[in-house]
């Protein structure tokens, strides 16, 4: 199973509060993909994600009926997760992806310092 921690800091953890439910489905576009960090220890997470301002979060409402096709100016090019490696050579490249949030953790001070994060776990359909 290939999971990504996403991770917010204070302002954002108020904006996105109320958007991300557990188990619901959402296009996040924008959101800034690095490896996760390995300096305390191995992470079980390969990649994080950072959602700032600037990341664009749409709940997919569950539906049983044929979907319309996307207007053409829309163009989704969507990515699993596990071929954010190969896509990582080049950061500014953006990527779509379609994922499900597993968990959403509480919110705590980042370390020793006063800003407030969430470590958010998600899924994709592999």
């Amino acid at each position: 199973e290939c999971q990504i921690k996403a991770v917010m800091y204070t302002d954002e953890i108020a904006q996105y509060a109320a958007t991300l439910k557990l188990l619901n489905t959402y296009l996040i576009s924008t959101a800034k993909v690095k490896v996760s960090p390995t300096s305390y220890g191995k992470p079980i997470h390969k990649f994080q994600w950072t959602l700032d301002k600037e990341t664009v979060i749409e709940q997919i409402k569950e539906s049983h009926e044929v979907e319309r096709p996307l207007p053409p100016p829309t163009k989704l090019n969507i990515t699993s997760f596990d071929r954010l490696p190969h896509l990582m050579v080049d950061s500014t490249a953006e990527i779509d992806i379609l994922a499900i949030v597993l968990r959403c953790g509480p919110q705590k001070n980042a370390g020793r310092s006063q800003h407030r994060c969430r470590e958010i776990t998600l899924c994709d359909n592999q």
